[in-house]
C-alpha cells in the first residue's frame, strides 16, 4: 500500500541531466538515474543557486531512488539535505517540504518504524492543510501512507478516518480506487476477511473499468486479495490471485523488486500451511515433505527478488543482509525459510533420515541467525523508542525459535558451541531495547564525544520530555486545548529533528561512539562463568507460552562458574493457570478473608512452579545464591514465594511453608549481559544515605490529578514510611527529607550525591504509558516541579548511588512487553546509574514494610551481600510474625534486581585477623619462655 511521492514539479530550463535522470527512473534504471541526478546537482547549483528549491528537489529525488535500492542511510542523508534547503527557502518551499516528509514517512514505514513514520506523515498532512494543496497527487499518496501507518499501529478508527477522506474525492478515479483498496487493507489487518475481500474486489473491478489494463496498484490489490483468501484457508483462490499479481509485478518492475518478493513469500506460505493440513496418514510424510520443499523454492525466490546481487537457488545460501531493497521484507523471507527448514528437519527425523535432518537443522539455524542480524539492523535504524519495543515484541518468537533449533542441535551432537550459541541468542532477545539505550550511554561516555555536545544532547532530551509531559497532561483534561496541543506537538517535532541531527553528527564524527552504540555484543558463556562467584548459580529462561490449546515450551539455562546446562520442557495449559493463581493470591490485599481453599490453591501453584522452574537443578544448587533471568510472565513472579515441598493442607500455617527463600539468597536481572556489563558502579558519591518520606496528610496534598489510565487515586497517609526512615537513619548516618522537605526539587537537586537512595512513598502506575508512572513527593510551590517524578524524568538523571531502595508500591510493576520484560519505574533508576535496586511487585503494606526495611539495613551494615541481607530480613519477619502477618502479601513483595555485592565490609575478617595475631603472640611468648627455661637448666 505504501508508495513514495515524487518531488514537486519545477520549471526545467537547460536541464539535460535532470530530465534524463527522471526518464531513467521511470524506466526503473535506478543506477543510471542516480548518476544523472548527481550530475544535475551541479547544473542546478550553477543555474539556481545552492539553497534553491530546484536543488532541494534533486536531493529529494535521489533519496527516493536510494530508498528503492535499499540504501536507506544514504537516502536519509539526501532527504536531510533537501529538508535544510526547503526550511531555509521558507514559505515558497512548503509544498516540497510536505512531499519530502511524506517520503521520509514512507521510508520509515518500509522499515517497520511506524511511530517515527507517523511523526513525519502527520507533519506532512499539517503542511498540506496549511497551504491548501489537498488536490495535489502527492496528498493522495500521503493519505495512503497514513492509512498504512495507522493500520500497522492498530489505530483502526484513525485509519478509517483517513480512508473516508479518500471517499470524499469521488470525482478523482485514483482516489476512489484508493478508497476501496485502503478499506480492504484495513479490514484485512483487522482479520475481517469477508469485508476485506468485498472492498478489494470493488477496487479491482473499479480499476479495470475506469483505468484499463495494468492499472495503478493493480498488482498490490491482487496480492491483498490473495492474502485474504490465504487467511481464510482458501488456498487455490489464494494461489490464483498471487500468480496473477506476480506476473503483473514482474511486467511492471522486472525480476527483482520488493513487490515480487512479497508475493513469492506469500505463495511459499500457502504451501507451508497446506503441509500442516496434510491428512492421509500413509502418505503424510511424503506429502508434507513435498509441500515444504515447494515452499522453500518460493522462499528462496523471494530472497533473490529482494536482493540485487543474489541469485543463488541453493537453500543453504542466503543473501548479504547489507544489500537488500527492504530489510523488513528480507527479515520476513529469512524467518519463513528458517521455519520451513526446521519443519523439514522434523519430517526427516520422523522418516529416520538423521543425516538429512541434521543438514536442514543446521541450515535453519544459520538462516535464523541471519534473521536476528536483520532485526539488529532494523532496531539500530529506528528513532522511536516505542517502535523499538514493538519490534522486540513482534520478533520475540524469532529469538525463541533460534534458541530452540540451537538447543536441538546441542542435544543431537553434544557440541558445546551450539549450547553457547543458544545462550547468546537468548541474551540477544532479552531487554534488547533497554540494553540498546545503555549501549548508547556507554558510547557517549567512552566514544570521545566532548562534554559540550553531551550536555547539548542532555538538554534536548530534557526539553523533549518536558513538552511531551505538557501534551500528556493537556490530553488528560476534560477539554484539551487544541491550540496548545498543536503548538507543543510542533515543538516536539522540531526538538526531535534537532536531536536526530545531533546523533547523526555523533555517528559521523566520532567512530568509537558509532562502533560502541551499534555493537550487538552480549555476554558469552565463558565470560559469564568467569564473572560468577564460586557459589553463584544463574538460571535463565526462554519461554514460548501455550495458547489456544497449543502446548508451549520452556528452555532453561543453568550456569555456574563450573558448568553450563540446558533443559527443554513442554508447557501445557496448567502453566498459565499456575501463574495466575500464584500471583492472584500474593497480590490480593484482602488477607483477612484468606480461607483454606485459597491457601491450598496457592500452595499447589507455588509447588508446581517450583517443580517446573527450579527443581530440575535442585541437586546442583545446594549452598548457592540464585540469580534468576525471567522471560515473559515469569518477570512478574517473586521466586522466593515458591515452595519446595507440598505442606499438610488440612490447616493453614504460612510460617511452616518451605519457601525457596529459606534455602537461598535470591536476586534478579533483566539479562545476564546487563548483570555482567552494566550493573556495576565506578562512581563514588560524596555522601552516604538520603531518605525521602513525603507528607500525604489532609491539607498537605497538592491539587493534581493522580492518573492511572484515567482513574483518580486517593493518596492516603503513610505513617509507617516515617518510622521506616527514622529506623534506618538510626542504623546508618544520612540525611532525611520528610514532610514538607520531601519534595521532587530536593530529590533532583541532591540525589546524585548519595551512595544509597531510600524512597518511602506512594507511586501511581500508568500501564498504558509506563514512562508516566510516577513517584509522589510532597507538594511544593516550585513552578517547574509538580511533586510527581515521572519515570522519564528518572531516565534523564545521573545518579552515583550503589543502591536505590524504592520502598513504594508497585515500583517493579508495569506493562509487560514481550521480548523486553516489565517496563517499570525501577528501570529508570538502573538506567540513571544505580547498579542495584530493591523494588516492590505489588501494593506493599505500610507497617510491615517499615520493619522489613529496617532489618534489611541492619544486615547490610553487618557486611552481608544485598541478596542475603534481604533474605535474612524476610526470614526475621516470618520468625516473628503472627499467623496473619506471616501471609506472603506482607513480606514477599520486595525483590532485588542487579548487583548483590555488599555495601559495607564485615568486621569478621578483622576479628579473625586479631585472633590470629594474638595466637602468634601467645605461641611466640611460650616459645621464648621455654627457650629461656632450657638455657637456665643448661647452666
Amino acid at each position: 500500500m505504501t508508495i513514495p511521492a515524487w518531488g514537486e514539479v519545477d520549471s526545467i530550463q537547460k536541464e539535460d541531466h535532470y530530465s534524463e535522470a527522471v526518464s531513467e527512473f521511470r524506466n526503473f534504471n535506478f543506477e543510471d538515474a542516480l548518476a544523472k541526478f548527481k550530475l544535475a546537482i551541479d547544473d542546478r547549483v550553477e543555474q539556481y543557486g545552492e539553497m534553491s528549491i530546484e536543488v532541494g528537489n534533486v536531493y529529494s529525488n535521489i533519496g527516493i531512488i536510494l530508498k528503492q535500492v535499499g540504501r536507506d542511510k544514504e537516502a536519509i542523508d539526501n532527504y536531510s539535505e533537501a529538508e535544510k534547503i526547503y526550511l531555509q527557502v521558507g514559505k515558497k518551499a512548503l509544498p516540497n517540504l510536505a512531499s519530502l516528509y511524506n517520503n521520509i514517512g514512507f521510508l520509515y514505514i518500509q522499515n517497520g518504524d511506524f511511530n517515527t513514520a507517523l511523526t513525519y506523515l502527520e507533519n506532512s498532512k499539517s503542511i498540506f492543510e496549511r497551504i491548501r494543496r489537498l488536490d495535489s497527487p502527492n496528498y493522495l499518496t500521503l493519505l495512503l501512507n497514513l492509512t498504512t501507518a495507522y493500520t500497522m499501529l492498530k489505530r483502526y478508527p484513525d485509519a478509517f478516518s483517513v480512508v473516508n477522506e479518500l471517499k470524499g474525492r469521488d470525482k478523482n478515479a485514483y482516489a476512489l480506487l484508493s478508497y476501496y483498496e485502503s478499506t480492504g487493507y484495513v479490514y484485512s489487518k483487522m482479520e475481517k476477511y469477508p469485508e476485506a475481500l468485498e472492498n478489494l474486489f470493488s477496487a479491482y473491478e473499479y480499476g479495470k473499468e475506469k483505468l484499463g489494463e495494468d492499472f495503478y496498484h493493480e498488482e498490490v490489490i491482487l496480492s491483498n486479495i490473495g492474502t485474504a483468501y490465504l487467511n481464510e484457508d482458501q488456498y487455490n483462490n489464494a494461489l490464483l490471485y498471487f500468480n496473477k499479481s506476480l506476473l503483473l509485478a514482474k511486467k511492471k518492475f522486472g525480476e527483482k523488486n520488493e513487490a515480487s518478493s512479497v508475493i513469492l513469500g506469500n505463495i511459499g506460505v500457502v504451501y507451508i500451511r497446506k503441509s500442516a493440513k496434510a491428512s492421509d496418514l500413509s502418505k503424510f510424510l511424503v506429502e508434507k515433505r513435498n509441500l515444504i520443499l515447494k515452499s522453500l523454492d518460493y522462499f528462496q525466490q523471494a530472497l533473490i527478488a529482494i536482493s540485487p546481487d543474489f541469485d543463488e537457488k541453493d537453500w543453504s545460501r542466503n543473501p548479504d543482509i547489507q544489500n537488500s531493497y527492504s530489510n523488513g521484507q528480507l527479515l520476513e523471507n529469512l524467518k519463513r525459510k528458517a521455519d520451513a527448514l526446521r519443519q523439514l528437519a522434523e519430517v526427516e527425523t520422523n522418516s529416520g533420515d538423521q543425516e538429512s535432518a541434521m543438514k536442514y537443522l543446521k541450515n535453519s539455524l544459520s538462516t535464523y541467525e541471519q534473521a536476528i542480524e536483520v532485526i539488529h539492523l532494523l532496531r539500530n535504524g529506528y528513532l522511536n523508542q516505542e517502535s523499538k519495543l514493538a519490534l522486540a515484541e513482534n520478533e520475540q518468537s524469532t529469538y525463541f525459535e533460534t534458541v530452540d533449533v540451537a538447543t536441538k542441535l546441542y542435544e543431537k551432537t553434544g557440541e558445546r558451541h551450539y549450547l553457547e550459541q543458544a545462550f547468546e541468542v537468548s541474551e540477544r532477545g532479552k531487554s534488547a531495547t533497554f540494553l540498546s539505550a545503555l549501549r548508547d550511554l556507554k558510547a557517549q561516555k567512552f566514544g570521545g564525544i566532548p562534554d559540550s555536545l553531551r550536555n547539548q544532547e542532555e538538554t534536548l532530551k530534557s526539553e523533549i520530555a518536558a513538552y511531551k509531559a505538557f501534551i500528556f497532561n493537556e490530553n488528560n483534561k476534560e477539554k484539551p486545548d487544541s491550540v496548545k496541543l498543536g503548538r507543543w506537538q510542533s515543538k516536539v517535532y522540531e526538538l526531535e529533528q534537532n536531536y536526530s541531527d545531533l546523533i547523526h553528527l555523533f555517528e559521523q564524527n566520532y567512530p568509537n561512539y558509532y562502533n560502541l552504540k551499534y555493537s550487538d555484543d552480549v555476554v558469552t558463556v565463558d565470560k559469564l562463568q568467569n564473572y560468577l562467584k564460586h557459589r553463584d548459580a544463574l538460571i535463565e529462561y526462554a519461554v514460548n507460552e501455550p495458547e489456544k490449546g497449543k502446548p508451549g515450551e520452556l528452555i532453561t539455562f543453568f550456569v555456574t562458574s563450573q558448568k553450563c546446562e540446558v533443559k527443554r520442557q513442554v508447557l501445557n495449559d496448567g502453566y498459565n493457570k499456575d501463574i495466575n493463581t500464584f500471583l492472584g493470591f500474593l497480590r490480593n490485599p484482602d488477607v483477612l478473608n484468606t480461607n483454606r481453599k485459597s491457601y491450598n490453591a496457592y500452595a499447589r501453584s507455588a509447588y508446581s512452579l517450583y517443580k517446573l522452574l527450579v527443581q530440575p537443578f535442585a541437586s546442583e544448587i545446594q549452598g548457592y545464591r540464585l540469580i534468576f533471568i525471567p522471560d515473559n510472565k515469569l518477570a512478574y513472579l517473586p521466586f522466593d514465594g515458591m515452595i519446595s515441598s507440598m505442606p499438610d493442607t488440612t490447616h493453614m500455617d504460612f510460617r511452616k511453608l518451605h519457601y525457596l527463600i529459606k534455602d537461598f539468597p535470591i536476586s534478579y536481572s533483566y539479562s545476564a549481559t546487563l548483570l555482567y556489563q552494566y550493573f556495576k558502579s565506578d562512581a563514588t558519591a560524596p555522601h552516604n544515605l538520603i531518605a525521602f518520606a513525603p507528607d500525604y496528610s489532609k491539607g498537605a496534598t497538592v491539587d493534581i490529578n493522580a492518573i492511572r489510565d484515567g482513574v483518580r487515586e486517593n493518596l492516603s497517609p503513610l505513617p509507617g514510611a516515617k518510622e521506616e526512615v527514622k529506623g534506618i537513619t538510626k542504623l546508618i548516618s544520612g540525611d532525611v527529607f520528610d514532610n514538607s522537605k520531601a519534595t521532587e526539587s530536593n530529590f533532583k537537586k541532591d540525589a546524585g550525591n548519595y551512595d544509597i537512595l531510600h524512597l518511602a512513598m506512594h507511586t501511581v502506575l500508568n500501564d498504558s504509558l509506563p514512562m508516566y508512572s510516577k513517584l509522589v513527593f510532597s507538594p511544593e510551590s516550585d513552578t517547574i516541579n509538580d511533586g510527581w517524578l515521572n519515570t522519564y524524568e528518572v531516565y534523564n538523571m545521573k545518579l552515583k548511588a550503589r543502591l536505590a531502595v524504592l520502598s513504594a508500591c508497585n515500583t517493579g510493576s508495569g506493562k509487560l512487553r514481550k521480548g523486553e520484560g516489565v517496563v517499570s519505574l525501577a528501570r529508570g533508576f538502573l538506567y540513571a546509574g544505580c547498579p542495584s535496586i530493591v523494588m516492590t511487585l505489588w501494593n506493599v503494606e505500610d507497617v510491615s514494610s517499615a520493619k522489613l526495611m529496617i532489618n534489611f539495613y541492619k544486615y547490610l551494615l553487618k557486611g552481608y551481600s544485598k541478596d542475603e541481607a534481604l533474605r535474612k530480613a524476610k526470614l526475621d519477619h516470618l520468625a516473628n510474625a503472627d499467623p496473619l502477618k506471616a501471609h506472603p502479601y506482607y513480606w514477599l513483595g520486595y525483590v532485588l534486581v542487579g548487583d548483590q555485592t555488599p555495601l559495607f565490609s564485615t568486621k569478621v575478617p578483622y576479628f579473625i585477623g586479631l585472633i590470629i595475631i594474638l595466637l602468634f603472640v601467645v605461641i611466640g611468648e611460650r616459645f621464648w619462655v621455654e627457650r629461656r627455661r632450657k638455657r637456665r637448666m643448661k647452666r
